[in-house]
């Protein structure tokens, strides 16, 4: 009976402690502020991670500022030894660039040749990439001498008589070197000087300038092309565009 009536007080002393407990973790755990505030602020804290709930506060651009020690005051040198840049201001006590004025200006890499003079230069901007100028085939009026008279001159003409070689470039201009013998030429390039041009109607020619293409071919339809029938501007034409589509 003893040992019974033992075992029976020690249980009752065991659920008397964890009623206690939860009693007191009910009552503190509600009126705890810091979760109060937490929860007012939108934020709600699970262990060591922190999530933002719905309702939480919007980063705008009134209400932005730098994390703490992101920023900092300017240095105030020359106050001092106690402020730890007094003397020579953090500088050192020799050298360029512990005096006045010291240093060297941009660019500048102790007296061989800088990077910006070893870099190749191009027409246009300083250091940009500048324009792209034409490359032509060289035409010289020399040239147009061997062709017969009142007949068009281009370059697949002078290259099939054998006067001119095949070159690299695709586009030809016709330059005022040598004399001009020929009457009555008519010369069909991609450019011409003023010297060329006044050489060659002084002498009865004519000069028909081509479109300056970089890929041009002279073998290839200077005609234009049909355009399909449901093109818009055929449509647009035979009236059958609707004023929507009409831009």
């Amino acid at each position: 009976m003893g040992s019974l009536s033992y075992y029976r007080a020690s249980i009752a002393i065991n659920v008397g402690l964890l009623l206690a407990v939860i009693v007191a973790f009910v009552h503190f755990g509600s009126t705890n502020p810091s979760v109060d505030a937490d929860l007012q602020a939108g934020l709600v804290t699970t262990g060591n991670s922190r999530s933002v709930s719905v309702n939480a506060e919007r980063f705008r651009l009134n209400n932005l500022s730098p994390q703490p020690g992101a920023t900092h005051r300017k240095k105030r040198v020359g106050r001092g030894y106690s402020a730890g840049q007094g003397g020579s201001c953090g500088r050192g006590m020799r050298g360029q660039n512990s005096r006045s004025g010291g240093g060297v200006r941009s660019g500048f890499e102790g007296g061989q040749m800088p990077l910006y003079r070893r870099l190749p230069k191009y027409p246009g901007r300083p250091m940009g990439p500048g324009h792209q100028y034409t490359r032509y085939g060289v035409v010289k009026l020399e040239h147009l001498n061997q062709m017969p008279d009142n007949s068009v001159v281009d370059f697949p003409a002078l290259r099939e008589a054998r006067v001119m070689t095949d070159t690299k470039e695709n586009i030809h201009k016709v330059l005022g070197v040598g004399e001009l013998t020929a009457k009555g030429l008519t010369v069909r390039a991609h450019a011409v000087s003023d010297t060329a041009r006044k050489a060659i109607e002084e002498n009865g020619g004519s000069v028909e300038i081509l479109p300056k293409r970089k890929h041009y071919s002279y073998e290839t339809n200077t005609e234009k092309k049909p355009l399909h029938p449901r093109n818009k501007k055929n449509l647009e034409a035979k009236g059958k565009l609707g004023k929507s589509k009409r831009r």
